[in-house]
């Protein structure tokens, strides 16, 4: 069975896989105009891929370079290996929400066949994810990058 029929058949919740909770995407609260650091540590796998973020379900938009966009992509062959994104929940304080993605036959793809993410805490502000893509067997080093939460 593939983490996306296991997910179905939870429901969407967290798995344990072999003692690591795995999930589909992660959730983070987010204060007005908060900073947020992405840094990509390693990538594998001939499928190019990434990570897509939303804000409030697309109601907040996230701000880089002066850019505001409802539910950016980066990629992680394209942007650079670090980036700092600034948060514009739709209040005070919202959800950022952010999940692995990757580039199947000219398709952006995501939440199918063996996706899912482990999310280590290191820290208080740092959060390390490893994701497998959907493609293949599982395999939770096919996209490696680093989440810190700028207070």
């Amino acid at each position: 069975m593939s983490l996306g029929e296991m997910f179905i058949k939870n429901k969407g919740e967290a798995l344990n896989i072999n003692g690591s909770q795995v999930v589909m995407s992660k959730r983070f609260e987010v204060k007005l105009g908060q900073d947020i650091k992405i840094e990509f540590i390693s990538c594998r796998n001939e499928y190019r891929q990434g990570i897509e973020l939303s804000l409030d379900k697309r109601k907040g938009y996230i701000e880089i370079n002066s850019q505001r966009i409802k539910s950016p992509v980066f990629w992680q062959d394209s942007a650079p290996s670090s980036f700092i994104i600034k948060c514009f929940p739709h209040n005070q304080v919202g959800q950022l929400n952010l999940w692995n993605i990757w580039d199947f036959d000219g398709g952006v793809e995501a939440w199918v066949g063996n996706a899912g993410i482990i999310v280590e805490q290191e820290d208080d502000n740092n959060f390390l994810f490893r994701c497998s893509n959907g493609i293949g067997d599982i395999d939770f080093n096919d996209l490696v990058f680093r989440l810190t939460v700028i207070y």
